[in-house]
């Protein structure tokens, strides 16, 4: 289960001699919202970058929504073949969870929010670790929202029989594909197995190291409706400040 409380370093140089500690549930944007606020500008409340600059699959490759404002779209697009590559069929995204009682990632459309001209599926992994050595493990995915819709649907919660509710602010990561896309671990097993339309599957924090991808190319645009959800600083507004270590390991007290 995820700790309700964390204890969690953030150094304001890079050598670590001027450290801060944000204990239980405090969440590490406050605290950075005082240290960026002379160089991180608010941005829109929609997030389109992937369409012009392809949102990559991996921990260390995902796209940084760098706003510090609050984020209701992501949106992008999948299945687009380059002339030389696989085709794109992971999207991965560095978000803030601001209010995790009213999370909402939602493709499902209607009442729910979101859209996409496929069948998606929506993935939220923790994120652990340090800039450029960043961990993603898995918590909730859905593939239907419910019967005969295939847009996808996830909240704070998991209704698998698991227990599991996300109740603490923090880094997270988002993630969509086109059906068929699943994440793995380090022996090649796939997170989550396969999801009955409606069931938000708990991910037992596994941690993920890859894709398994099909041959065929299928995908579309998609918008992802967010809820409770905020961006986080830039890697360059961070690099500037020489705040390596934002993303310190998190612990239980």
């Amino acid at each position: 289960m995820l700790p309700t409380c964390f204890r969690t370093t953030i150094c304001t140089s890079s050598r670590f001699t001027s450290c801060v500690l944000i204990s239980q549930t405090t969440s590490l944007a406050p605290a950075l919202a005082a240290v960026l606020v002379a160089t991180t500008a608010l941005a829109g409340p929609s997030w389109d970058l992937d369409l012009t600059d392809d949102a990559k699959q991996g921990a260390n490759s995902a796209q940084v929504v760098s706003t510090s404002g609050v984020v209701t779209t992501i949106t992008g697009s999948l299945g687009s073949s380059p002339l030389l590559g696989a085709p794109d069929l992971v999207d991965m995204f560095l978000i803030r969870i601001a209010n995790p009682t009213s999370l909402k990632l939602s493709t499902a459309g209607g009442q729910f929010g979101g859209s996409a001209e496929f069948n998606s599926q929506l993935y939220l992994f923790r994120a652990d670790g340090i800039l450029g050595s960043l961990k993603a493990f898995g918590l909730l995915s859905n593939n239907d929202a419910e019967s005969e819709n295939t847009g996808s649907l996830l909240r704070n919660f998991a209704n698998d029989g698991s227990g599991f509710v996300l109740d603490t602010p923090g880094l997270y990561f988002v993630a969509i594909s086109a059906y068929g896309a699943f994440p793995t671990t380090n022996l090649g097993d796939p997170i989550w197995g396969q999801l009955a339309p409606g069931v938000v599957g708990f991910g037992q924090q596994r941690e993920l190291i890859d894709w398994s991808t099909p041959q065929q190319s299928a995908g579309g645009t998609y918008s992802i409706r967010l809820d409770g959800v905020t961006g986080v600083p830039s890697p360059g507004a961070l690099a500037l400040l020489g705040l390596s270590g934002l993303i310190g390991r998190r612990r239980s007290r």
